[in-house]
């Protein structure tokens, strides 16, 4: 089984937007990777799967611009440094996330179109089935977790991954446009 990486790409418009790439109505598996572009070093940010790579991340964009996801401050993230500038309302339980993403807004909003500006996405087609697929997704995320977690600082420990109960039997082969710090060569899935 293989994956190949095609990327980067970007939210906005232009030559590398993913809403028209070739990839755009495909299912596949993605990354999101931020670029330390003082040490010019991929490291992945999210991990995710999808039957619909363009239609996936405009419900991404909508969470981001919404602030229920998580925001980092771009100045600090391109020099390899994970600073938090907002948490995400999914993770504030409280009665009071909504008015405290009102008050932040307005010093948040310039922040956080930067903070999707620094976002390369990287899409891996596939046909497979969704249990497959997922497992694919999980399998990266784990791996990333637990053999690199000296490469993860972008990437939340709180990040929903799962895989099958057992493993399949089977080599996954990766490579990718660009080199990702943590995305391994092959891993057993």
């Amino acid at each position: 089984m293989t994956l190949h990486f095609h990327g980067p790409y970007s939210f906005f418009l232009g030559d590398r937007s993913l809403f028209h790439s070739d990839y755009a109505r495909d299912e596949g598996v993605y990354l999101w990777v931020i670029k330390d572009r003082s040490a010019d070093i991929n490291y992945i940010h999210y991990v995710g799967e999808t039957t619909c790579f363009a239609k996936r991340q405009k419900e991404h964009a909508i969470q981001i611009l919404g602030l229920n996801y998580q925001i980092l401050d771009p100045e600090s993230a391109v020099l390899g440094k994970h600073v938090i500038v907002w948490n995400g309302m999914w993770r504030d339980k409280s009665m009071d996330a909504i008015g405290r993403a009102l008050e932040e807004y307005p010093s948040i909003s310039q922040l956080l179109l930067e903070y999707i500006k620094l976002i390369d996405v990287f899409f891996a087609p596939t046909k497979l089935t969704n249990e497959i697929r997922k497992h694919l997704e999980g399998c990266i995320g784990w791996n990333l977790r637990n053999k690199h977690p000296d490469h993860k600082f972008f990437y939340p420990d709180d990040n929903h991954i799962g895989t099958l109960p057992n493993k399949l039997g089977h080599k996954l082969i990766i490579t990718s446009d660009e080199e990702i710090l943590g995305l391994d060569n092959e891993l057993e899935i």
